[in-house]
């Protein structure tokens, strides 16, 4: 357990010394405030609702999860098999729960950076309508289900492909451009986008305004659920078998 938790903190600081998360994380909390300051400056109107106004900064979420999740989990496996990563691979503990302790740490320096985004969501509801809509937490509860989803599913692209930045790019464009072109046209075809994970992520803007009868393509919760999970498990398993096989020749 010693050697496990070793390479999490190890992982985990080397996230937080990175540009990327001295970056990401005031820019989350830019982006949870922006339309807050929108307002106070006068140039939009102040929404006539609490729910109205969460759902706008609820907007940003999908983007910003998205990013996230490929600039933190794009290179999780295919740094390793670089020259500076090989320290990795020389520890005295097996690929399995090397891969798990980088997942974790991963998922641990993305959640705070997604935390703070949804305290600068829900903090500047309480500020300007003195009220938080009831569903909050179930927010939050799906929030944090997609990222680790989004970041098991990031994780297939860095475990195939051997340059962390081919990888962190071609996870985001098959997230931002792939899926949603892929959902657009299945919703042209009147088809429901089951296996696509950026549908699921529309449940987020769902859920906060409970009492507007969805469009026909947004996902249930439970549907969601479904699928943040099933990116969950498969992406874990296929990432953790491919690290475990992968061969050193590869650097």
């Amino acid at each position: 357990m010693g050697a496990f938790n070793n390479i999490y903190k190890y992982n985990l600081l080397f996230y937080i010394r990175t540009k990327r998360f001295s970056v990401m994380l005031p820019l989350a909390l830019v982006v949870s405030l922006i339309n807050t300051m929108l307002i106070e400056a006068g140039i939009v109107q102040k929404p006539t609702s609490v729910y109205l106004f969460t759902e706008a900064n609820l907007a940003y979420s999908e983007i910003l999860f998205i990013i996230l999740s490929s600039m933190f989990a794009g290179d999780l496996i295919s740094r390793d098999f670089s020259k500076e990563g090989l320290y990795m691979l020389t520890q005295p503990i097996s690929r399995e729960k090397i891969f798990l302790a980088k997942y974790i740490s991963a998922v641990t320096i993305t959640l705070i950076v997604v935390l703070v985004y949804m305290l600068g969501v829900f903090g500047t509801s309480i500020v300007l309508y003195n009220y938080l809509i009831p569903n909050w937490y179930e927010i939050v509860y799906v929030s944090f289900l997609a990222v680790l989803s989004l970041l098991s599913f990031v994780t297939l692209f860095s475990a195939i492909v051997k340059s962390p930045t081919i990888s962190i790019t071609i996870s985001i464009f098959i997230l931002l451009i792939i899926f949603p072109l892929i959902q657009q046209i299945m919703e042209d075809l009147h088809k429901t986008p089951f296996f696509v994970i950026t549908y699921a992520l529309q449940i987020i803007l769902a859920l906060a305004q409970p009492n507007i009868t969805p469009f026909i393509s947004s996902p249930s919760l439970s549907e969601s659920i479904e699928i943040f999970v099933s990116y969950l498990i498969f992406g874990v398993i296929v990432s953790m078998i491919t690290y475990k096989k992968r061969q050193l020749s590869d650097v």
